[in-house]
């Protein structure tokens, strides 16, 4: 059982990116008991935690119930979703069919409901939580931020409508008590989209293909060694704030510093959403994606909101070390794209 006299921290999908690296943070701090909420208690990841100190819990997104028994005690909550583990799953893409919806409107309704689920929870230990005790990861409304141009940017808004939309009107009191922290684009999504980030050309040099602005500045966050710092900061500070992890970076100058780390040439190509549909051979996930690089040339990935970033926390004296965009370049091993 986690000690009395620290406080609690239960953080939701602690074997995943962003919750596995915010539970080893926190555990670095002994003022704080970790308590890692997981499907699958008995993981490898599960176990590394477990060695590092966390209580490893099961509990289910979908169980609104099992989270309300996770929750109890708890000083601090870090929340986060998962849009695209339903989105890819070949038995939830099955069910996307039989109901003859999209994939990717599933995947936004699979959120929503577990967002809700996580809020409906976290409500009921709302007394327990300490001022700004409610963590959660989310991202901008892209349907209201667009002003209606961006109607089914799914995974945006799976989100945004839950955290903050859902919860300030329903839970005034846990909203009180929340930070909303958005992601940038993480450092390491070549791995997903190969085709689009480093498609190879005829002599030998690369060319970074998005439906978005070459110029326009982009949060950029490598999630593994930062949000877990990220999360810890904005915990230090005053709730009812709004955050975007990352640093602000164009895709023009994101491939000039790929290209400096490996001693590539690459240029940048601002493509139509229908060419990059056409590159990525999940038409959904094209499809998605797309939309996403688009909006986040107008509006801007962050919907032009004023969030505030590591520079504004560190104002107020609290360290938040944020990894450049070329520092995490230079951290990843990029041989497997000089080898086709």
């Amino acid at each position: 059982m986690a000690d009395v006299q620290k406080k609690l921290i239960v953080v939701l999908g602690a074997t995943g990116n962003q919750g596995g690296a915010v539970a080893r943070r926190f555990l670095q701090d002994p003022q704080y008991a970790v308590r890692g909420l997981t499907r699958n208690v008995s993981s490898p990841a599960a176990q590394a935690l477990r060695e590092l100190g966390a209580e490893v819990v099961a509990a289910e997104l979908d169980d609104v119930e099992s989270l309300k028994k996770a929750f109890k005690g708890a000083n601090l909550i870090f929340s986060v979703t998962q849009y695209w583990e339903p989105f890819f799953r070949p038995d939830c893409r099955a069910k996307a069919e039989e109901l003859d919806i999209t994939c990717r409107k599933y995947a936004y309704d699979v959120e929503v409901q577990q967002g809700k689920n996580i809020a409906d929870a976290a409500a009921t230990v709302v007394d327990t939580l300490v001022d700004n005790g409610f963590l959660v990861s989310t991202l901008s409304s892209a349907r209201k931020c667009s002003k209606g141009k961006f109607q089914d940017l799914y995974h945006f808004d799976s989100k945004a409508d839950v955290f903050p939309d859902y919860v300030v009107p329903k839970y005034p009191e846990l909203a009180a008590k929340m930070s909303c922290i958005h992601t940038g684009f993480f450092t390491t999504s070549h791995n997903i989209l190969p085709d689009s980030y480093f498609a190879k050309q005829s002599d030998g040099s690369f060319q970074m293909r998005f439906p978005c602005n070459p110029d326009k500045l982009v949060p950029q966050l490598d999630v593994n060694r930062d949000i877990g710092n990220f999360v810890y900061a904005v915990s230090q500070m005053p709730p009812g704030k709004a955050y975007m992890a990352g640093e602000y970076l164009s895709f023009r100058d994101w491939a000039a510093a790929w290209g400096r780390v490996t001693g590539a040439t690459i240029e940048y190509k601002e493509v139509t959403i229908d060419e990059m549909v056409a590159e990525t051979p999940d038409k959904p996930c094209g499809l998605e994606v797309a939309l996403m690089y688009s909006y986040s040339s107008d509006p801007g990935y962050d919907g032009g909101m004023e969030l505030l970033t590591a520079e504004d926390i560190q104002k107020a004296g609290i360290d938040c070390p944020i990894t450049t965009v070329e520092e995490s370049l230079a951290k990843q091993d990029f041989s497997k794209y000089f080898s086709k």
